[in-house]
């Protein structure tokens, strides 16, 4: 087998590559999003604006974000248990004839809620809360009879998510003086 290619010659010398044109002397440099080009030539995080009066601080607002999210947290713990122990509250159905999705999900919608409100920096986030943890009530008693045990720990998850939110009213702006 020849390994040379009938259309080479082997005796002629490899062509030199061209040159690569030059590099542009200068290249447009994008500013970063959300940054900004102070007089120093230095790219500087933009500051964010400062909370308008009725929206919550930003420390209060993670406060109140993470405690709906245990309220989450709690429910999916309450659906777990009670698959686990054979026991179905009404919102759940029994594992054999499960309740639809929309009816399963009940009680994540109002946390679900006051989250988005808070997300979005609602001057009503307090007052979004306040609702979804009475939402939240609500859940607690359609067990009651049944379940008391459940409806207790839903009634629980319920008054946090209220305290959370009552709490909210002190990290609310107030308007300046």
């Amino acid at each position: 087998m020849d390994l040379q290619r009938d259309s080479e010659d082997p005796a002629a010398e490899p062509q030199p590559l061209p040159a690569l044109p030059a590099p542009p002397s200068f290249l447009p440099v994008a500013i970063p999003q959300n940054y900004d080009l102070i007089p120093s030539g230095i790219y500087a995080p933009r500051v964010p604006s400062p909370p308008k009066p009725g929206q919550l601080t930003p420390a209060w607002r993670t406060l109140f974000t993470a405690g709906w999210v245990g309220v989450i947290l709690g429910f999916a713990a309450v659906w777990q248990a009670s698959r686990i122990s054979g026991i179905s509250p009404w919102w759940l159905g029994p594992e054999t004839n499960q309740r639809l999705f929309a009816v399963m999900a009940i009680p994540f919608f109002s946390p679900v809620s006051a989250i988005v409100a808070a997300t979005l920096k609602l001057r009503v986030t307090a007052y979004v809360g306040v609702v979804a943890a009475l939402g939240t009530g609500t859940v607690a008693l359609g067990d009651r009879t049944r379940f008391s045990g459940i409806a207790a720990v839903e009634g629980a998850l319920a008054c946090a998510g209220l305290v959370i939110s009552v709490g909210a009213f002190a990290g609310r702006m107030r308007k300046p003086i």
